[in-house]
């Protein structure tokens, strides 16, 4: 009776430790002065907010297997969001990056940040 208990416990444990190794990818997030955004692999999105009131645009910088992909832009102004769908299958390496876009200077960048599609 009591090695029959050890082997159910450590069959649950076993499938705890399994169930938590598999969970879903965390999102990954960065941000600069004026911009924010969000990577969530479990629903392939970006989010992107405006959160200056500056009159300058934000945008997301992204490449997929180290291809670059269309900016993911926000020009509506301080205090909105935009998200997107990322729609490429899955496996694929993704580095991205958020920015403000600065008229007439050089953009302010976050640096790159390296997740999976």
């Amino acid at each position: 009776m009591r090695t029959t208990g050890k082997l159910v416990l450590a069959t649950v444990l076993t499938g705890a430790a399994l169930f938590a190794a598999v969970g879903p990818a965390a999102a990954s997030a960065t941000s600069v002065t004026g911009a924010y955004a969000y990577y969530d692999p479990s629903r392939n999105n970006f989010g992107l907010q405006d959160n200056k009131a500056d009159g300058n645009g934000v945008f997301i910088e992204y490449w997929i297997d180290g291809v670059k992909q269309s900016r993911i832009v926000n020009y509506n102004g301080n205090g909105t969001w935009r998200d997107f769908v990322v729609t490429t299958g899955e496996g694929h390496s993704l580095q991205w990056k958020v920015c403000v876009d600065i008229s007439f200077a050089q953009d302010r960048c976050s640096s790159l940040i390296y997740d999976a599609v």
